[in-house]
């Protein structure tokens, strides 16, 4: 995508007035790229919610891009607790489009906030939604969706069925089509990139030969700006007709197509001792149109 002008456009050539969207737990990780880059894509403005009262931003080229954008009015922040619906309904008043990207802590080990945030949290937002007539919500899922907590799964497409869980994913698929909403899930793996915590704490473990298990166990690693891409490409498909039929209400996988064992080997291949970095746009199995 070309390089965005002063004005807002992309290569010079004006852009149509770009609308607003809004990015749940906008201040997450994954998230702070995707804003970035509907900013940088010169077609949106951006409405940013967290839980934090105000936005404090950090260093770095993507903070750097945002402070401009809350600068010129190209994006805005707002306070929003994704299990207050009211809150939720103020921030997506004109709103085109939500990613919904909020979600628990993954790291607090507490069944009932997890329900509260990523279940009924989830209905709140789908339920705000339809209230202020957002035309597309994108749902950040997971992978983990389809695993039972037991049994590993290798080389698992989008017609892997529930184990009875994720109840959140349910209910934006079930809510496809109705009073003209469309959704649809992206399910990343494991996201590392800049910014991360993901790959620090693996060069940690790998410098004390740490290995969880027998050292055969795998996880499924997604580059950040993968992820981010695909829920871009998600938006584009279901702003058409064609696409809106074949994806709306569906899931897609969203991984770099490569299962790494322990930390040492996903280490040396993603560069910290090896050469071979695996975040090449053109690995992306971004299959959001077909499922």
């Amino acid at each position: 995508m070309g390089s965005q002008q002063p004005d807002g456009s992309c290569d010079g050539h004006p852009e149509p007035e770009a609308r607003w969207c809004a990015v749940t737990g906008g201040r997450g990780f994954m998230a702070r790229h995707l804003v970035a880059a509907l900013l940088r894509s010169g077609k949106w403005r951006v409405r940013v919610t967290d839980l934090a009262p105000a936005i404090v931003l950090g260093p770095g080229e993507v903070e750097a891009l945002l402070s401009d954008a809350l600068r010129d009015g190209r994006a805005v922040y707002a306070r929003a607790d994704i299990c207050n619906v009211d809150q939720l309904i103020e921030a997506f008043e004109g709103v085109d489009v939500v990613f919904h990207t909020a979600a628990a802590d993954p790291a607090k080990n507490d069944l009932q906030l997890h329900y509260k945030v990523n279940v009924e949290g989830t209905k709140n937002v789908i339920d705000a939604c339809k209230i202020c007539k957002v035309k597309r919500l994108i749902h950040t899922s997971s992978s983990v969706v389809v695993f039972d907590g037991v049994h590993g799964l290798f080389n698992v497409n989008e017609s892997m069925p529930y184990p009875d869980k994720a109840e959140a994913e349910k209910l934006v698929m079930e809510n496809n089509g109705i009073r003209e909403l469309l959704t649809c899930c992206i399910r990343p793996g494991s996201i590392f990139g800049h910014g991360d915590i993901i790959m620090p704490t693996m060069d940690r473990y790998g410098r004390t030969q740490f290995i969880i298990g027998d050292g055969k166990n795998c996880d499924d690693f997604v580059y950040v700006e993968n992820v981010v891409h695909a829920h871009l490409c998600a938006e584009k498909t279901l702003s058409t007709e064609e696409g809106a039929e074949t994806s709306g209400g569906k899931a897609s996988q969203n991984t770099n197509t490569c299962t790494c064992c322990h930390a040492s080997k996903l280490c040396d291949r993603v560069g910290i001792q090896g050469t071979a970095p695996l975040w090449d746009a053109s690995t992306s199995n971004v299959n959001t149109g077909k499922n």
